[in-house]
């Protein structure tokens, strides 16, 4: 390997993971890691899970007796309820 294009990875890793908070894989060619950051570069960083909008369940079951009632947070995570409608 060209000690030339080992400093233009490093560069380029350094570069993704202090502007776009991104670890790229150092593994991947020269030709590779630059199209990922002009991809960065192009289309920003995509949004992180917890800055998507997650989706509200509108409706559940409950699996047990089959009854169906409008959803309440105070239940989220119970095993029992079966989520059968989501609000838009």
């Amino acid at each position: 390997m060209e000690t030339g294009k080992r400093f233009k990875k490093d560069e380029l890793f350094k570069e993704a993971q202090s502007e776009f908070s991104v670890k790229l894989d150092r593994r991947l060619s020269l030709e590779q890691l630059e199209d990922q950051v002009a991809r960065l570069r192009q289309h920003g960083k995509e949004p992180a899970e917890s800055e998507r909008k997650q989706p509200v369940p509108k409706r559940v079951r409950n699996v047990i007796t089959g009854n169906i009632f409008n959803y309440d947070p105070i239940w989220k995570g119970l095993p029992d309820l079966e989520v059968i409608e989501w609000e838009d």
